[in-house]
């Protein structure tokens, strides 16, 4: 996922892409699950070992942004009326999580390993159930998305723990170190919710609906 900008510096280098609309005003229509305090403080620690490590400066979330999402219905970036767009989506939205989560078992989402991109750190997980996958699916073959537009195919859970504040050259025995950093992190979840988001990255956000699983 490198980029060479055009300069001599050795493949070997991680191109970062500076985060240029952190903090900014958005408009944005996310499915996400619920995260519990305890889950929030775990990132956070692995936050502090990832600003330890990486010799650039970071962007890293405080702990009420930290999210994991599952789709973005109405992407943060992107021309379209979104308003009009959501409005057109809103109603089948909810009813596929309403059917898809009403009577699900609880969720555990296994965080294990860091992935540094050009564009952020992130924590992957994964999911025994089979809940999200499914929802992606469905969302993608019934949903048709913004006039002009293909729909986003998701293969990772991840939480973006840090984004960079400045485009660098990060040297690959540096990303390994990040990469390495220890993380065993479960999520339990209770509910997934539908969350508007008008602050990124999801600095500020409305929670629209919340289905809660069994036990939740």
């Amino acid at each position: 996922m490198t980029r060479s900008e055009g300069s001599l510096i050795p493949a070997s280098m991680l191109h970062t892409i500076a985060d240029d609309i952190w903090g900014k005003p958005c408009l944005a229509y996310h499915v996400q699950p619920s995260l519990e305090p305890e889950t929030r403080e775990a990132f956070e620690e692995v936050q502090r070992a990832i600003a330890e490590h990486w010799p650039e400066p970071l962007n890293v979330g405080p702990r009420h942004g930290l999210h994991v999402t599952i789709y973005p219905l109405v992407t943060v970036k992107g021309g379209f009326d979104k308003d009009a767009y959501w409005q057109s989506i809103a109603r089948q939205s909810q009813d596929i999580l309403e059917e898809l989560c009403t009577g699900h078992p609880a969720l555990e989402l296994r965080f294990s390993r860091l992935k540094v991109t050009d564009t952020a750190i992130i924590a992957t997980a994964t999911e025994g159930t089979g809940l999200i996958e499914a929802i992606r699916e469905r969302i993608v073959r019934e949903l048709p998305p913004p006039s002009g537009q293909k729909p986003i195919i998701y293969d990772l859970i991840h939480s973006t723990l840090a984004r960079y504040r400045t485009r660098g050259s990060i040297p690959h025995d540096v990303v390994e170190r990040i990469e390495s950093l220890p993380v065993s992190i479960t999520a339990p979840v209770a509910r997934i919710r539908l969350v508007r988001e008008t602050l990124f990255p999801c600095l500020v956000t409305d929670e629209i609906a919340a289905i809660p699983l069994n036990g939740g």
